[in-house]
């Protein structure tokens, strides 16, 4: 009995500290609670109505300002209608004898999130039919197929206008709800969604050829394939389309990453004066920066471990300050806008201390390259690349890892001082050390120490091997002087 009142329940009669739902701020749906336990399961019914009535007043607002006057209207708790101004149906006469009139159509929409989106879909299109004047009332639009419509929404053949643009727009919208926007978000978006969707012929419905023409673009068994092909997958199920099938026949699996080669610390020397070489005229516009800008950017990301962008954060005065014995260098966190990982929670200390000299860190030169932190950080990159670094500057944050490693300190304090949790560390960064790396971590750390025990046991026994020498000869003198006093029977 009561799943029957709850399926057939009305939840715009509903009443809450006797505000009436109607008059309740969707803004605030979340905040809209049962009296009691009994009546849970009705007020779920009233939270969704609640919801999806905010998401119609959130979607109209957008569509006030595309200027669009098609509207559209919860017309009961379970269904969307569209609501204008439209030319009279046969035999209606407007206001005044108008050959206009307002109509709210019903056209099959279910008050749910795809619902919403189909209705606004409809009535830009409804919109644009009004403005170039071919509008015409069809069999749908009076109501003998609303039972169809929806299905006809999702099908690539029955609304060639809806443009990939369009549905990455509210894809993008979807996002943020999950999301915060911040450096981090922003990142995430452009790196992990919209990069992969530009793949995509933005000015075309979304349909099978579009899907395959992106994924063509990427080649098999590469990280750019198996990536794309996840995001497309999640972007078919938000649109309602079926093209899962058509990815699958493209998907890859996950490809191993590739081994990154990490500078010695001989070659990151080395490469502290090639990065500051003057290029050809013609080569690149960043010799608008002076090279020693370069260098410095350089030794710093080699002798802290930073990543790129956090070059652009680092607390300048404190680390210049004369009371920085210790050459300790912090960040500002407002400037980095934080990190996937953490930021620091101590001064960064130089693992090298001569290289705070050897580099001239202490005489600030940060490169002037304007722009975001993320195209500041970008071209640093450009710069490797420009004048033949084999390295990449992220390149020299393992190279510090590694280099933490081999004078044994401790991993949770290295992990501190990159800025992360201690299971990253161990996941990420040990991975990139080398068989070399690794055996010159072995010679280091074993080889070495037992060689110097051994040392160290070598002249212990020679100095008491020189003791036992020194002693006997004190025996013998003593048993000299006993037989010189006559007392030789006490040797016996």
């Amino acid at each position: 009995m009561y799943n029957t009142d709850a399926s057939t329940y009305d939840p715009r009669k509903a009443e809450w500290e006797g505000v009436s739902i109607e008059k309740w701020d969707t803004a605030k749906w979340k905040q809209w609670k049962a009296k009691n336990s009994v009546a849970d399961d009705l007020s779920k019914i009233e939270r969704e109505y609640l919801r999806i009535k905010h998401a119609v007043h959130v979607a109209n607002s957008a569509l006030s300002l595309e200027r669009v006057k098609v509207k559209i209207k919860l017309t009961s708790a379970k269904s969307i209608g569209l609501q204008g101004t439209f030319p009279c149906k046969t035999g209606d006469v407007g206001k005044n004898g108008s050959k206009n009139k307002q109509y709210t159509i019903s056209c099959g929409f279910t008050a749910n999130d795809l619902g919403v989106k189909s209705a606004v879909a409809k009535a830009r299109e409804l919109d644009l039919l009004l403005i170039t004047k071919q509008f015409q009332w069809t069999p749908e639009l009076l109501g003998k197929q609303s039972q169809n419509h929806q299905n006809q929404f999702l099908s690539e053949d029955k609304n060639p206008e809806r443009l990939i643009c369009e549905l990455v727009q509210e894809y993008e919208q979807e996002f943020w709800k999950t999301h915060i926007k911040n450096r981090q978000g922003l990142r995430t978006w452009d790196s992990h969604y919209l990069r992969h969707l530009k793949k995509l012929p933005q000015d075309m419905p979304l349909t099978l050829d579009a899907l395959e023409d992106a994924l063509e673009k990427t080649k098999p068994n590469t990280s750019s394939r198996f990536f794309l092909s996840w995001q497309l997958k999640k972007f078919c199920d938000f649109c309602g389309f079926d093209g899962v099938k058509t990815v699958n026949s493209y998907a890859t699996p996950k490809p191993n990453p590739a081994i990154r080669r990490i500078p010695l610390d001989e070659e990151i020397i080395e490469g502290f004066n090639l990065v500051g070489s003057p290029l050809s005229p013609f080569a690149s516009k960043d010799n608008l920066t002076f090279p020693e800008q370069w260098q410095w950017a350089y030794g710093m990301l080699a002798t802290y471990g930073l990543r790129p962008h956090e070059l652009f954060a680092v607390d300048l005065n404190a680390f210049t300050s004369s009371e920085n014995t210790f050459h300790l260098l912090r960040l500002n966190p407002s400037l980095t806008g934080g990190t996937k990982t953490g930021e620091r929670n101590c001064g960064v200390p130089p693992i090298h201390p001569h290289w705070v000299d050897l580099f001239d860190l202490k005489n600030v030169k940060l490169p002037v390259t304007g722009g975001t932190l993320s195209n500041q950080a970008a071209k640093l990159h450009i710069r490797f690349r420009n004048v033949n670094l084999n390295f990449r500057p992220y390149d020299l944050r393992h190279a510090f890892a590694i280099r933490g490693h081999r004078l044994q300190i401790p991993i949770k304090t290295m992990a501190d001082y990159m800025g992360h949790t201690v299971q990253e560390h161990t996941r990420t960064y040990q991975r990139w050390m080398s068989e070399d790396a690794n055996l010159e971590i072995y010679k280091e750390v074993v080889i070495n120490r037992m060689g110097g025990s051994r040392e160290a046991m070598k002249r212990r026994i020679r100095e008491l091997e020189a003791d036992v020498l020194v002693l006997r000869g004190e025996n013998e003198t003593l048993k000299g002087i006993l037989r010189q006093h006559g007392l030789g029977e006490f040797l016996e």
